[in-house]
């Protein structure tokens, strides 16, 4: 079911979080992120009234089967997570929101270090997408 609770954001705002199991990211990146990441409609969140809510993909990219490709020279500008098992999300300039994967708990603590670290220092990211759309391999330069 869903639980909104309000927290503290960025700069003391409260930001309204809907939390439902096994869900995209629904907390409200900072503004700034937001212009850069998303592209087409709001998140389901949002068109149902539910409150802010973090990007989803593109309608056009839901779309279209992906296969399993590396994706190079791309940044990471924002990262999302939650209290939940193995739910983790990180903003790719000019793509938007990608999940990393969660098939073990070693790999997602892994690609979520490597994802951070990526972000800190603004580092140069090349990418394993596969189809199901979530990021399997991660090299930081």
């Amino acid at each position: 079911m869903t639980e909104a609770k309000p927290q503290m954001g960025p700069g003391g705002s409260t930001e309204s979080v809907v939390s439902v199991e096994g869900s995209m990211p629904t907390q409200t990146p900072p503004a700034g992120v937001v212009g850069l990441l998303t592209e087409g409609p709001p998140a389901p969140a949002i068109a149902a009234g539910m409150g802010d809510a973090a990007p989803s993909a593109p309608a056009s990219a839901q779309a279209v089967a992906a296969v399993g490709a590396w994706q190079n020279n791309k940044k990471i500008t924002a990262l999302w997570s939650i209290n939940q098992n193995r739910n983790s999300w990180a903003g790719i300039e000019g793509v938007g929101w990608k999940r990393l994967v969660n098939n073990s708990d070693s790999a997602i603590v892994a690609l979520t270090m490597l994802a951070s670290h990526a972000r800190e220092k603004g580092s140069i990211v090349n990418y394993r997408e596969e189809s199901d759309g979530m990021i399997y391999e991660m090299y930081v330069f």
